[in-house]
């Protein structure tokens, strides 16, 4: 099996990103400095990451750390988790204390101590208090974050837990009055964490932050103002990996009374969203840096690697990688595939040989529909060889299998529809279905008259010309070890971005007719591939809730701003529900989208499904 966990082992040709990305940290000229490295959800950001993390350590002059922003997703405090992350892996970090001199341990101690500060201030007048109070009276159990809070503070702020000691932090850093002493500590902090940086006379002292949008937009606000507090200090860089849409959508969302506000000053209706969101990072962000999709040749590569590192023992693989990154740097366009291997590796491995050469042919359809995403790609290598494990515990396994069930998974990945089409066939009349026969005679020569229409692709021919043919092998055993529907776990919304998964879920959940209207705006501006992914969660809502109006409200606003296909795709969606759990309330839109769809006669077939809400229209 192939790990989902990134590493520093580069299969996809990111190292010459890496490599930019290190000249312009490691140039002093440019510090300080904060990259946005911006990408896909699955498309390497962090194997860039990891990968510029070992190309930063392997400088002596150079200190480069990692955090990962989601992994204090629970806490309530993240801002503060992010500031005392980064002192905690400076601290751990040997390579840079042993640029330090002596009574590094008291500096450190020193930015605790302000970091438990801006802590207990965090938790302000209306949280503290109450926290001091139920600790006089025993009641600790009510509050624990807070108390956890003091209790982790409670060696730097305080000497010891008792009710005079707590109250004493309490007027230290609550005195609203007094706002020189209630900010000391972050002047404080930013003036030693200066110090620390200067002291060590590091070239450059990398933060790497990864998965900011993976994070409740509250908590990528809160770690975009904890950088702040680290911006612009001597010889540091940030580079911080995320979705750009995400994050700036995070901060729409945060910042919506503001941005509603200022939509009211007349003239500044125009797209007020995406300025204030998109002005907000560029305050963070001096680089932004985006990430190119994979591009056919990177694909098939790609996907030749994985093949061989799945099928290969480590000290086979080895040699392959080593070539390959040796082949990438000089030929970046060109595709390193089993010509190059065979050079490489010492035995046969004829079944390796014969698969990698299948893959290649349809490496590219396989990436289309899988959207050039690594991580799909990986995931898809990883079912088929569950899929082959399973022809193997079945007495199953042969060469003509395993690429037959190739080709059928394929199939299911990227044509549903005949996916389900052949498994009707072949369980109703057997391998020798007349129709599959035909097709397969159909592929082999394309002559003649041809009625299955929904054949007739040129990729899909492609797969149904290839030998072995599906008429040749046993496809029932196939099929059988498919069960786990591989579409379903890979397609629908687990294909889909996290950017296109928020834009539905504040389309969803919103209920102001007119706000509803703006995030509709949002949709008509997607791309294809983005917009076709968005009506598949407007689809899955109503598939799974036809009683709930949510999801037709949707596809009735996107209808009236004249977002393309969707009335086609209300109609099919429609066409798949039982109309008779539709909503009566909705009796009103449909009738409306009859008048503006001049009394479409399949719009009016499917609504004379329910008796209800067609009486409805028709007494109105």
């Amino acid at each position: 099996m192939l790990s989902d966990i990134e590493t520093t082992e580069d299969l996809l040709g990111f190292s010459v990103h890496a490599e930019l990305l290190k000249k312009v940290v490691n140039t002093s000229k440019n510090l300080p400095i904060t990259v946005g490295l911006y990408g896909d959800w699955g498309g390497g950001k962090t194997s860039v990451l990891k990968i510029l993390q070992e190309k930063l350590n392997a400088d002596n002059d150079t200190i480069a750390i990692y955090f990962d922003g989601w992994s204090f997703e629970s806490f309530d405090d993240a801002k503060m988790a992010l500031i005392s992350g980064i002192v905690e892996k400076l601290e751990n970090e040997k390579k840079f204390t042993s640029r330090l001199k002596d009574g590094t341990e008291s500096i450190f101690k020193k930015l605790k101590k302000s970091i438990n500060s801006m802590r207990v201030l965090q938790l302000g007048m209306k949280t503290v208090i109450p926290i001091a109070s139920a600790v006089m009276t025993g009641g600790t159990a009510l509050i624990p974050l807070a108390v956890a809070q003091l209790l982790k503070a409670k060696d730097e702020v305080m000497d010891e837990l008792t009710p005079k000691n707590i109250a004493d932090a309490v007027s230290k850093f609550t005195k609203v009055e007094d706002e020189e002493k209630k900010y000391a500590a972050v002047r404080e902090f930013r003036d030693d964490f200066e110090k620390l940086i200067k002291d060590s006379k590091a070239k450059s002292v990398v933060i790497l932050i990864d998965d900011l949008d993976r994070c409740l937009p509250r908590h990528i606000i809160e770690n975009l103002e904890a950088i702040k507090l680290f911006l612009n200090v001597e010889n540091t860089a940030f580079v911080i990996a995320a979705d750009e849409f995400i994050v700036s959508n995070a901060i729409r969302t945060e910042y919506k009374v503001l941005i509603e506000a200022s939509m009211q000053v007349k003239g500044s209706e125009e797209k007020k969203e995406d300025t204030i969101g998109n002005a907000y990072m560029e305050k963070f962000i001096q680089l932004p840096y985006k990430l190119p999709r994979l591009n056919k040749a990177e694909i098939e590569t790609y996907v030749t690697l994985l093949l061989c590192k799945s099928a290969l023992a480590v000290e086979e693989f080895k040699p392959i990688h080593d070539d390959y990154v040796k082949f990438e740097k000089e030929h970046k366009f060109e595709k390193y595939g089993w010509a190059n291997i065979e050079g490489v590796l010492l035995n046969g491995h004829d079944d390796l040989k014969q698969t990698v050469a299948f893959m290649s042919k349809f490496s590219s359809m396989i990436g289309i529909s899988l959207k050039e995403n690594p991580r799909l790609i990986k995931r898809f290598l990883n079912a088929y060889e569950i899929r082959t494990q399973l022809l193997n515990l079945s007495g199953l396994v042969t060469n003509e299998n395993k690429l037959a069930l190739l080709k059928l998974m394929i199939i299911e990945q990227k044509y549903p529809n005949q996916f389900q089409q052949l498994y009707d066939w072949v369980m109703h009349d057997g391998n020798v279905s007349e129709a599959l026969l035909n097709v397969e005679q159909y592929a082999d020569n394309q002559k003649g008259e041809f009625e299955y229409k929904d054949w007739n692709d040129a990729d899909l021919l492609a797969l149904m010309k290839e030998s072995p043919k599906f008429s040749e092998v046993k496809l029932k055993e196939l099929f059988w070890v498919s069960r786990d529907n591989l579409v379903d776990s890979m397609s629908g919304s687990s294909l889909i971005s996290p950017k296109i998964k928020r834009l539905f879920d504040r389309c969803y959940k919103e209920q102001v007719p007119n706000k509803m209207k703006t995030i509709c705006q949002e949709v008509t501006m997607l791309n294809g591939d983005e917009l076709k992914d968005f009506y598949t969660l407007v689809d899955e809502s109503i598939l799974l809730k036809p009683n709930e109006i949510k999801g037709f409200n949707i596809y009735f606003n996107l209808i009236n701003d004249g977002a393309e296909l969707a009335y086609n795709h209300l109609l099919t969606i429609m066409g798949r529900i039982n109309m008779n759990s539709v909503s009566i309330g909705l009796a009103n839109n449909f009738k409306d989208l009859l008048k503006s769809h001049s009394e479409d006669k399949a719009l009016r077939d499917l609504l004379n499904k329910s008796k209800k809400i067609y009486s409805l229209i028709e007494r109105k």
